[in-house]
Formats: C-alpha cells, sequence, structure tokens
C-alpha cells in the first residue's frame, strides 16, 4: 500500500479522490510511503502518533521552489514550536515498525521542512496563519479507472 498523511487547510470530504498533483493546500507530514501493513495497522499508528497533540497553528513564511527541477511553489511554515516536526517525528516512531519505506527519505527527520504547497489557484501568503484541525490518511489508488488518484481513507482529528 502506498500512502501519505497530510493536513488540509481546508475540510476535505473522506473518499476524496485527487490526481497526482492535484491535492488542495495541504502540509505533507509523512510519505509518500510504502508498507505491506493493512490500513488498520496504520490507523492504529496515526492514532498513537497523534495522541498528544492538539490542533497546530501555523504562520506562513518564505516562499521557496521545491524539486529536483526546482520549479514547485511552496510556502514554507514557521515551526518556532516545533509541534510539526514533533509529529513527524511520531509518526515515524509509530510506523517504522510497519515495515514503511518512505519514497524517497531525504524529506524525513533532519530533512524535513513543513510547506505547503502552491495549487494552480491558491496558495498561503507570508504572515497567514492557519489552524491545523485534523490529519488524513491518502491511499494511492494506482489502478482507478481514468488512472491513479489519491483517495482520502481516514481522517483524525486533533483534540
Amino acid at each position: 500500500m502506498r500512502f501519505l498523511v497530510a493536513a488540509f487547510l481546508d475540510d476535505v470530504a473522506l473518499d476524496a479522490e485527487f490526481e497526482p498533483g492535484t491535492l488542495p493546500l495541504h502540509v505533507t507530514l509523512l510519505g509518500p510511503g510504502d508498507t505491506h501493513a493493512d490500513q488498520g495497522q496504520l490507523e492504529a499508528g496515526i492514532e498513537a502518533a497523534l495522541a498528544a497533540f492538539a490542533p497546530l497553528e501555523v504562520e506562513a513564511g518564505d516562499d521557496e521552489l521545491f524539486g529536483d527541477a526546482h520549479d514547485i511553489e511552496v510556502t514554507l511554515l514557521d515551526d518556532e514550536t516545533g509541534e510539526l516536526d514533533a509529529v513527524h517525528r511520531a509518526l515515524i516512531q509509530q510506523l517504522r515498525p510497519l515495515g514503511v519505506a518512505l519514497v524517497d527519505a531525504s524529506y524525513a527527520g533532519a530533512g524535513f521542512r513543513p510547506h505547503v504547497t502552491a495549487t494552480d489557484g491558491d496558495r498561503l501568503d507570508r504572515g497567514e496563519r492557519v489552524e491545523l484541525d485534523a490529519v488524513a490518511l491518502l491511499e494511492r489508488d494506482a489502478h482507478a479507472e481514468g488512472g491513479p488518484v489519491w483517495r482520502l481513507i481516514a481522517q483524525f482529528p486533533l483534540i
């Protein structure tokens, strides 16, 4: 199973599907990754990782270009409290026993740089504050009719 753990800036419905590169504004907290664990095991690990966290308030910082070709526009998030990093590391700790292999581990641990990728019509402006009050588990369905999609398969409120 290929999966992604993210926090959307706006509400997204369970079972929503997105073609690669079309996810609404979000913060990737872990992934994409692969595992032979089932959805229930992933959900239990994510719930355990998030148990200590309340909603997170984040502030948009500088814009930057990501990707191998430096062509992906992102807005970095100020993580002065270290909470986003703590969530990221808790996810790694809880999911590691499930044999999770990240597609690109250079973005994990010390390489984690919380950001929001700009979409065609939307982005965060420097200084804008948003609250992340839920975390989503998305599964990549490579065999969906019409081509691969990311499907939101579970949500975890931060309380």
